[in-house]
């Protein structure tokens, strides 16, 4: 709310009129859904993580742990070395100590090393005094940015939370890199897409695209149970298909709903069949436009 008091729409009535065209949005609707679009795209994230970043932390904590159980196993092979052997334990005794936390602490004389600096996003300079949206200072229009990456866009609330996230980013033609991006123009197509009322054959087919995880031709028995499984994360009892039955489901779907002769995927004519009549488009939505309520 306070962003949207803070920050005005850049869109003169020219672009909002093209947009009205082509996703049949009323003018209020536009300039919420930019409002929104400003703040996904202008506020701090962290930097995403990346596998080879969880990796080295993961392989780092697990190189201390044998460290530490390497040093446990020396002073216990010490001691028994001593109590056996005296030759031996003088000998051990010679060997120069380990690293102790006291020697560790020692100043030394080399310079120390700089601290590593903390990544973090790049954010147009333009949007540097008003990120927390506190003072009068507005950020110059034609600064605003016309596009948003794969990251912004998993990181908006409504997306974030559902389980079907990266499906949801595959619709609206995100790249698998963090960084990719798409306009704001191929943004509200798909938002339209989403949420426009009376647009079951677009949201149909958007439908089966998220639930065709292995070939955009069909969905197999192991894209139902990798749905299944992703959407029962979010407990809605409407939805979830319990573990025990989903094999059970998966397999009369197919048996009751499949044109292929071996019964084992639903061609997009079969998924158009079975679900073409229910009211599935009221729950296939995206508030992407949430900062624009109560304006």
């Amino acid at each position: 709310m306070v962003f949207g008091a803070k920050i005005k729409c850049d869109l003169d009535e020219e672009a909002i009129e093209e947009i009205k065209m082509n996703t049949h949005f009323k003018r209020h609707e536009i300039i919420a859904y930019r409002k929104a679009f400003l703040y996904h795209t202008t506020r701090h994230l962290p930097p995403p993580e990346t596998s080879d970043s969880v990796k080295d932390a993961a392989d780092g904590e697990n190189k201390e742990d044998s460290t530490s159980n390497d040093d446990e196993k020396k002073s216990e092979s010490g001691s028994t070395t001593s109590n056996s052997d005296d030759t031996k334990e003088d000998t051990y005794k010679t060997s120069p100590p380990s690293p102790t936390k006291d020697s560790e602490e020692t100043p030394s004389t080399a310079p120390a090393a700089a601290p590593a600096k903390k990544k973090s996003q790049v954010v147009p300079q333009a949007f540097a005094s008003t990120l927390s949206f506190k003072g009068p200072s507005v950020p110059d229009l034609a600064s605003y940015p016309m596009s948003i990456t794969r990251h912004q866009f998993l990181n908006i609330k409504s997306v974030a939370m559902n389980p079907l996230k990266d499906r949801i980013a595959l619709c609206f033609e995100f790249e698998d890199d963090l960084n990719s991006t798409i306009t704001f123009e191929q943004y509200m197509q798909m938002a339209a897409t989403f949420n426009r009322p009376g647009n079951r054959e677009q949201k149909l087919k958007l439908a089966f695209k998220i639930q065709a995880f292995t070939d955009p031709k069909k969905i197999t028995k192991g894209d139902l149970k990798k749905y299944y499984d992703l959407i029962a994360r979010n407990g809605n009892i409407d939805t979830n298909v319990p573990k025990k039955d989903r094999k059970v489901v998966i397999n009369k779907i197919m048996m009751e709903c499949s044109s292929d002769p071996k019964r084992q995927f639903l061609s997009f004519e079969d998924f158009q069949r079975v679900i073409g009549t229910t009211d599935f488009d009221t729950n296939l939505k995206l508030e992407l436009n949430i900062l624009g309520k109560g304006k």
